[in-house]
């Protein structure tokens, strides 16, 4: 009886998770200020595997970029590397 007890508590958990997960994730203004992380996370879907991770945070380093600008910025960085959005 404890065992089912358990399951069921564990499949709520899980669709509340699924729930919580599936919600839209807030919108970044174009202006305002993100990490690059953040900015990585969105976009690496569309830049090809081929390309590192830290290859791009070097170029951006070398064209003045910190760890912290606009979208924009960002995205103009990266046009600047070679890859188009």
């Amino acid at each position: 009886m404890a065992k089912k007890n358990q399951d069921d508590i564990t499949s709520k958990i899980k669709e509340m998770e699924n729930l919580k997960r599936d919600a839209n994730p807030p919108k970044i203004e174009q202006d305002e200020v993100v990490s690059f992380d953040l900015w990585y996370h969105q976009r690496k879907e569309k830049i090809p595997k081929r390309h590192m991770k830290e290859i791009i945070v070097a170029d951006f380093k070398a064209r003045g970029l910190g760890t912290e600008a606009t979208m924009q910025q960002f995205d103009k960085a990266l046009s600047l590397y070679g890859i188009k959005l």
